[in-house]
Parts: C-alpha cells; structure tokens; sequence
C-alpha cells in the first residue's frame, strides 16, 4: 500500500503542475492494479516481472551504452551508491537524454548490482545523498540555445521543465531513510529504487513527446544530439567469476554446499547476460527515443536485482548459521 500510494503522490504533483487537458491518454500499471491517472502512462509491468524470478528477456527497445563495464571488476569498489540513492544519478540520465556524448557510464549494470549488495559505504547512512541540485534551469539554457524554439514552442518547452523539476523533486522525496545491511535486503531496496526512478522518468516522457514532435526538420537535427561515442557493452566472465570467489571466500562452503554455489555462479551469469542484451547498438539518435530506452534498460536492472536477490535468498537457506553470519557481514569495501 505504500507503493501505490506513492504512484498517488505523484500523480497528484504531475497533474497540478502540467495541467493535461481532459483528453490525455490514461493508463498507470501498478503491478496487477491499473490505474487511471492522467498525463503518463507507466508502461512497465513490474508486477509481472515480480512473477519471474530469472527472466530471459526478449524486449528489444531498451538501449543506452554502457561505456566502461569490460573496465575491470575494480571500476566500482569506492563509487557512489547510485541504486540505493538513484537520485545521485538522475542529472546523468537527463545527460543521457539530451547530450549523450557527455553523459557518465550507466550506473546500474552488474558489477554496480553485486557490489550495491556487499559494499558497506559511509553513504548508507548520509541523507546528503539525496541532495542533489536541480539543474532544470540549466537543461532549458541550453535546448532554448541549441534549438531557438518558436513563441508557439516555448509553451511546450516550459511543460517539459516543468516536468523534469517534479522529477527531480520526487526522487528527493523518494529517499530512503534507512539503508539495510543485510545483503538480500538491500536488493529488496534497490528493486523499490529502480521502480521509483523509473516513474519518474516516465513523467518526462509525454512533454518531451509533444515538444520534440512540434520542432521543424532543422530543429529536430539540432535536438537530436547525435552521440558519437561507441556502444561498449557487457560483463566480462571475471566480472562474474570474481562475485561469486568473493562469497566463496567468505562463506567457505562445505562439499555439500558446492552444488548450491555453481546455481548461484549459473544464476549470476544469466543475469549478466540478460544486461547485455539490453545493450544498445546502435545508441538510439532522438531524446524521446533515448528515454524510452533509458527506461527500458532501468526495467532490466530491476530484473537483474530481483534474480540476484532470489538466488542470494537460495543460496542462503543452504548455509549454517556460522556462515550466514559471515555472509551477512561480507563487506567488499575492505576487498582490495
């Protein structure tokens, strides 16, 4: 109930601020509610995917590159905990949106996933992290300089400000008050982060729509942003092969647990690789087309904490109650 009174809340704050006209298009899933909330419509089912623990996914339009994930499994030993405070991130996506070229490395791939899980960070407990600048302003600056839209555009323009704002402002609100340490648990959160950010995101969606479709041949080639910097994606096997020696090192399992820890080594790769097929090529060349992929690939990340949390889970039930206290406690801050 607290979930769906969050999709209320900011139902409430988009339909104030952006005003739709009573024909705009309804339709909000909420796992297996709908409901009938103007001006966005919310079109992943979380829910479903709730139902499938280690879903293979066939969705082709999700697409972002993921610039440095064959970097090395050190790439995000000190980063930001960007899945349990995606609000960090929410700048760089708009990035990713506008101006794909100067946008930071996806922070949601499968080393950022595991590592999220284990690493214990000062941050967790840093209500700092959620505040974040809106730089709502600044985005507009600089479409108005890039695009120079008609008087009959600015409207729409300042509708798509309008929303960035609220989207910005809901992630603030969004912050959890308290990080879990416990590693199953944290994926719990990151799952209910990654379907936060996901709504927020899709608030932006409609206005850019409408502001994107009314620009001219010429505008439409300067919105467009063209990123020229190739799509790199996927995990590398040591990515895979170095989460599970990190928990095989911690837990110490015996000769009977060995099975349960080459399901949890299989379970690991088919997530890595359902991320790597969510890989644009090629990175898709209009904003509108870059947030539904946005969007698309976030639905994958929260696929991918919703296996890793189910295998964790799995493969926790099979170790004693020695082990289970140093998997708990596993740390990756102090792996070096």
């Amino acid at each position: 109930m607290r979930r769906i009174g969050a999709y209320f809340a900011i139902a409430a704050l988009a339909a104030t601020a952006l005003s739709p006209t009573p024909s705009a298009a309804f339709g909000l899933n909420v796992g297996p509610f709908h409901l009938g909330l103007p001006f966005f419509g919310f079109r992943h089912r979380f829910g479903h995917h709730r139902r499938i623990a280690l879903h293979r996914s066939t969705h082709t339009g999700a697409n972002i590159y993921d610039r440095g994930s064959l970097e090395g499994v050190s790439a995000a030993q000190n980063a930001e905990p960007a899945l349990l405070y995606p609000s960090i991130e929410l700048p760089g996506i708009f990035d990713e949106v506008f101006w794909p070229d100067r946008a930071p490395q996806w922070p949601f791939g499968y080393d950022a996933i595991f590592r999220s899980a284990f690493v214990k960070s000062p941050l967790d407990e840093d209500p700092r992290a959620c505040q974040q600048p809106n730089r709502t302003a600044e985005i507009l600056g600089r479409i108005t300089a890039e695009v120079r839209p008609t008087p009959a555009q600015k409207p729409l323009l300042q509708k798509l400000g309008q929303a960035l704002g609220i989207a910005s402002g809901y992630m603030a609100k969004a912050c959890p008050k308290a990080i879990p340490a416990q590693p199953v648990a944290r994926l719990a959160l990151m799952q209910s982060q990654l379907q936060t950010l996901t709504m927020a995101i899709d608030l932006v969606r409609q206005p850019l729509q409408q502001f994107q479709q009314s620009l001219d041949a010429r505008q439409k080639a300067r919105f467009a942003a063209t990123a020229t910097a190739a799509a790199v994606c996927g995990t590398a096997p040591a990515v895979t092969d170095w989460s599970v020696d990190q928990i095989n090192q911690t837990v110490q399992p015996g000769d009977s647990q060995r099975s349960a820890l080459s399901d949890l080594k299989q379970s690991f790769v088919s997530i890595a690789a359902d991320l790597h097929a969510h890989c644009p090529n090629p990175l898709a060349t209009t904003p509108l087309a870059r947030l539904e992929a946005i969007e698309g690939r976030l639905d994958a990340s929260w696929r991918a904490a919703l296996s890793m949390q189910v295998a964790l889970a799995t493969f926790e039930g099979q170790l004693s109650e020695q082990q289970r206290g140093r998997f708990e406690a596993m740390n990756l801050a102090q792996a070096r």
